[in-house]
């Protein structure tokens, strides 16, 4: 079964986070959020870009971090986030190859190392 994904409009993210426009579309032209576009209709976001928004906003508003500054860490924040994914796949590849004593004595030996 499909799960529906949530649709926010435009002026309903500017109300409720309580942004200006001008500052979504500046993070929109960043690609910080995408807009989805439907046709005859006003732009909309995703769930998930509402969510950047809101970390946006606490980066900026509660942590004083520059706008420049949160554009960084919200794309080392995705970075981070991919990578953690993968990975999870990485290891799940090696438990079902039957290598997890394998790849565990590679890591042990490589706490000891001087990074």
């Amino acid at each position: 079964m499909a799960r529906r994904t949530v649709i926010h409009t435009r002026r309903t993210v500017i109300k409720k986070l309580k942004l200006d426009g001008q500052i979504l579309d500046r993070l929109e032209e960043l690609q910080i959020v995408v807009a989805v576009r439907r046709p005859g209709k006003e732009r909309a976001y995703r769930a998930v870009d509402v969510d950047r928004l809101r970390v946006y906003q606490v980066l900026i508003q509660e942590l004083g971090v520059n706008p420049a500054g949160a554009e960084i860490i919200l794309r080392m924040r995705d970075q981070l986030l991919q990578f953690r994914k993968r990975m999870g796949q990485v290891l799940s590849q090696i438990k079902a190859e039957g290598m997890l004593e394998d790849f565990s004595e590679i890591l042990s030996s490589l706490k000891d190392e001087p990074w």
